[in-house]
């Protein structure tokens, strides 16, 4: 009689290890630290508007301010890395997913902040522009950036869906809000909400108009983008806006409330409009119907106001068909971030 030898044992693959993932209140705090490096931005950016040609220091309140924001965000985000290291996580896999955006950050930021100490000791203090253009600093806004758009990816990343719980959907809005906030500071010097434009003659009116439609293109986009991934809750379109504008106006107009009233209604039209129509890619006409009518939600108020007022003597040819353009623009965003659908078997 045959024996059967006894059946060795097949080794268990390993179970798969669950992504480290921040908690919802991590990327809250994240957002709050961020918040705390940005208005130190501004702040900075307001005291090189306000006394850029006799700042003769590195040492100045606002940027213990600015910089003092960024060791806070920095050593939470290295908080949540050491947290992956207890778990036996290595490398970039020891932050949050979607983290490794201010993995790389951090070190881009501090480097940044190393030169421009070296470069204001050397070469002095920038004056204008050059203060937003310098090597050094365009080094601080990237890691800036990357550092506050990490909860917007972390949540990207999650696996929850469109209509995710709202604290989660917050948390991208506020993220975006921040990497909006930031890319406004850059762009400043083509800030259209707070040029009133002229007919002055075909080149300056053509500056001042092409300044609309970039600033145009900078609110519509993170707004889509959002769109792209969940749907948003009623409010965050006004929030974004407003918030935004304000940072804007104190920095370059302190003063000036209209442009931030104006933000904040606009966005209020633009959140019931997401709400009536409830934009996805899923439901494309809705989609480039949202995309198309959001910039004007904001630049026919704007520029069809300002004359309105006697603020600007445009034509309404001019104003208007701006204003449509500026809509166009939204409606080529939308194409490029859902496209028409290839057919199957084309490459």
């Amino acid at each position: 009689m045959t024996t059967v030898p006894p059946a060795i044992p097949v080794a268990s693959a390993p179970l798969a290890r669950e992504p480290y993932r921040a908690s919802t209140r991590q990327n809250l705090v994240t957002l709050l630290l961020g918040t705390w490096l940005l208005v130190g931005m501004f702040v900075d950016g307001w005291a090189h508007n306000q006394f850029g040609e006799t700042l003769e220091t590195f040492f100045t309140p606002w940027h213990a301010l600015f910089y003092s924001g960024f060791l806070a965000v920095a050593g939470w985000c290295l908080f949540l890395a050491a947290q992956g290291w207890q778990r036996g996580l290595r490398g970039l896999r020891a932050f949050p997913e979607g983290y490794h955006l201010a993995a790389l950050g951090v070190p881009v930021f501090g480097l940044g902040g190393i030169g421009d100490l070296i470069w204001h000791t050397v070469f002095g203090i920038e004056v204008g522009i050059e203060a937003l253009l310098s090597p050094t600093h365009l080094m601080l806004f990237m890691g800036g950036v990357l550092i506050v758009a990490s909860p917007l990816n972390a949540v990207w990343r999650s696996p929850v869906p469109r209509r995710a719980p709202p604290a989660v959907r917050w948390v991208a809005v506020l993220s975006a809000a921040l990497v909006l906030a930031a890319i406004a500071f850059m762009h400043m010097y083509m800030w259209g909400l707070l040029t009133v434009p002229q007919d002055l003659g075909w080149v300056q009116t053509r500056g001042e108009l092409s300044a609309v439609l970039l600033t145009a293109l900078l609110l519509a986009a993170p707004v889509l983008l959002l769109l792209r991934r969940f749907d948003l809750p009623f409010g965050a379109v006004a929030l974004t806006y407003a918030a935004v504008n304000l940072g804007m106006s104190v920095m370059l107009a302190p003063g000036e409330w209209r442009v931030v009233l104006l933000a904040l209604l606009s966005g209020l039209l633009a959140d019931v409009l997401c709400a009536l129509l409830r934009p996805s890619p899923a439901r494309v006409w809705a989609w480039r119907a949202f995309a198309f009518l959001l910039p004007l939600c904001v630049w026919v108020p704007y520029l069809g106001g300002a004359v309105r007022l006697g603020l600007s003597n445009l034509s309404l040819e001019l104003w208007l068909g701006v204003a449509v353009m500026s809509g166009l623009g939204g409606l080529g965003l939308s194409v490029l971030l859902v496209p028409p659908p290839v057919p199957v078997g084309e490459e």
